[in-house]
Order: structure tokens, then C-alpha cells, then sequence
């Protein structure tokens, strides 16, 4: 079975879908979470103005600006 991803690389700039308190704002991908999984993985979040750390599935992330096009990889 092949499973369609979108790899966020670091540095990529996200919001999170439907943000709960202290989650508003623009937020810098820092990198995947080692062993989250691949059909939603975790990454390391910081927030770009307060730098307030948040690790978040990529099912609640909406892409704003990448760094470089995204990659798709299939496994």
C-alpha cells in the first residue's frame, strides 16, 4: 500500500487549524518527530514571535510559506 506525504522540511512557515488558546500565529517547522508514524506525523513547532515550543500532527497544520517546494514521498 502506498501512502501519499507531505514532507515538511525546517524552517517551513505553518498555522494550526482551528487553534485553541495560546496556538494563534505563524509557527516555524523545526523538524518530524522521530517515530511518529506516516500516515500523520508529529513535528517540532516554534513559535515565530515568542518562540514558544509545541510538537503537533501534520493533520492540524496549514501550510503558509515553504522554504523550498515541498516533497512528496511514497512508501
Amino acid at each position: 500500500m502506498k501512502v501519499r506525504l507531505h514532507v515538511l522540511d525546517t524552517g517551513t512557515r505553518v498555522r494550526i487549524r482551528q487553534p485553541r488558546s495560546g496556538e494563534r500565529g505563524i509557527w516555524l517547522v523545526r523538524g518530524r518527530v522521530v517515530g511518529s508514524g506516516l500516515t500523520d506525523p508529529a513535528y517540532d513547532l516554534n513559535h515565530e514571535r515568542t518562540g514558544r515550543p509545541r510538537v503537533l500532527r501534520r493533520s492540524r497544520l496549514r501550510l503558509v510559506r515553504a522554504t523550498a517546494p515541498t516533497r512528496e514521498v511514497t512508501r
